[in-house]
C-alpha cells in the first residue's frame, strides 16, 4: 500500500511530524508514505503551507529519515503546488531546485476565493453555480499545460462543501482529461473527500471511469493531516478504482512513475483500513 498525499505540521494546519506519520504508515503495513507538503505563494494562502525558506529543512529531513528506517517501509518526498497562473513559473523553479519523487498540482484558489478552507464563506449553494464551476476548470485546464506537475491532487474538490456539478462541467472537463491524457499526469485518488460534506472521493466515480477510458495512471492519497489519518478509507478508493476497472496504481521515485498491480494492494487494505477506522485514544 501507498499513500502518496501526507502533510505535516510545517503546512500550519496539521498535527504531527514526519516521523510519526513514517512510524503510523509502517504500523499499519503501508509499503510507501510519500510527504507532499503545501507550497503555496497566493498571498491569500501563505499562511497555510511552507515558504521557500522551509523547503531545505522538509526535504533532507525527509531523506535522513528514509536513511533511518531502511527496510521498513519507503519515503517519498514532493511538494502539493498551489497552481496560480501568474506564479507557476516561481513555483516551478522551486520545485525543480530540489530531487523531489512527485510534485503535485492543486486548485485551491479562485481569485481571492480559498475554495477548500472551511474558515472561509464557503456557503455554496447544493445546485450547481456554473461560473465559479467555469473558473475553475480553466484553472485546472492551465495547470495541466505544467510540465513539472506530475499529479492532479483532489480534481473536483470544488464539490467539497456539497455543490455539485452540472452536466455541463463534465462535458467541459472531458477535453481537459484528454489533455491530462496526453501529458502523462497521474490523477490522485484522494479519500478525504469521504469526511468533507460532499462525503465522496475525489475524483467522483463518473470522473474516475472517464479516467479509465482515457488510460489516465491513478494513485492513491488520504490527504493526511495526522498521523492517525494515514492510509485512512484505502478499503473504499481501491474498491472504486476496480469498480472502474483499474488493474495497476502508480508509484515514483525520483519524478520516475512505475506501476504496481492492483491485487498487491488490496491483499492487507482491508487490516489496515480496519486499523485506521479505530476509535482515536
Amino acid at each position: 500500500m501507498m499513500d502518496y498525499h501526507v502533510h505535516t505540521r510545517l503546512c500550519n494546519h496539521a498535527s504531527g511530524d514526519m516521523a510519526q506519520y513514517v512510524a503510523c504508515a509502517a504500523g499499519r503495513g503501508l509499503s510507501e508514505i510519500g510527504f507532499l507538503e503545501h507550497l503555496t505563494l497566493h498571498e491569500q494562502g501563505r499562511h497555510l503551507s511552507m515558504t521557500a525558506m522551509d523547503i531545505p529543512l522538509y526535504y533532507y529531513a525527509a531523506r535522513r529519515l528514509q536513511a533511518a528506517v531502511s527496510g521498513q517501509i519507503r519515503i517519498r518526498v514532493g511538494l502539493e503546488v498551489d497552481f496560480t497562473p501568474e506564479l507557476a513559473a516561481q513555483a516551478q523553479e522551486i520545485a525543480e531546485s530540489f530531487d523531489f519523487d512527485m510534485i503535485g498540482g492543486s486548485v485551491h484558489f479562485i481569485e481571492n476565493r480559498n475554495l477548500v478552507s472551511s474558515r472561509a464563506d464557503q456557503n455554496l449553494d447544493k445546485q450547481p453555480r456554473d461560473a465559479l464551476f467555469d473558473q475553475y476548470l480553466d484553472l485546472l485546464d492551465q495547470m495541466a499545460d505544467c510540465p513539472f506537475i506530475d499529479i492532479v491532487c483532489h480534481l473536483d474538490v470544488i464539490r467539497k462543501f456539497g455543490a455539485l456539478p452540472g452536466e455541463n462541467f463534465y462535458e467541459k472537463l472531458d477535453p481537459i482529461l484528454d489533455k491530462i491524457a496526453a501529458q502523462g499526469k497521474t490523477v490522485e485518488i484522494n479519500t478525504s473527500g469521504l469526511h468533507h460534506p460532499t462525503a465522496r472521493i475525489y475524483p467522483d466515480k463518473r470522473i474516475l471511469a472517464k479516467c479509465r477510458e482515457k488510460n489516465i495512471a491513478v494513485c492513491t492519497g488520504s490527504d493526511a493531516h495526522r498521523p492517525e489519518q494515514v492510509g485512512r478509507d484505502f478499503d473504499v478508493a481501491l474498491a472504486q478504482l476496480t469498480e472502474a476497472g483499474y488493474t495497476h496504481v502508480a508509484a515514483f521515485d525520483r519524478k520516475t512513475r512505475r506501476e504496481i498491480p492492483l491485487a498487491r494492494m488490496t491483499e492487507d487494505v482491508n487490516t489496515v483500513s480496519e486499523i485506521a477506522k479505530k476509535p482515536e485514544e
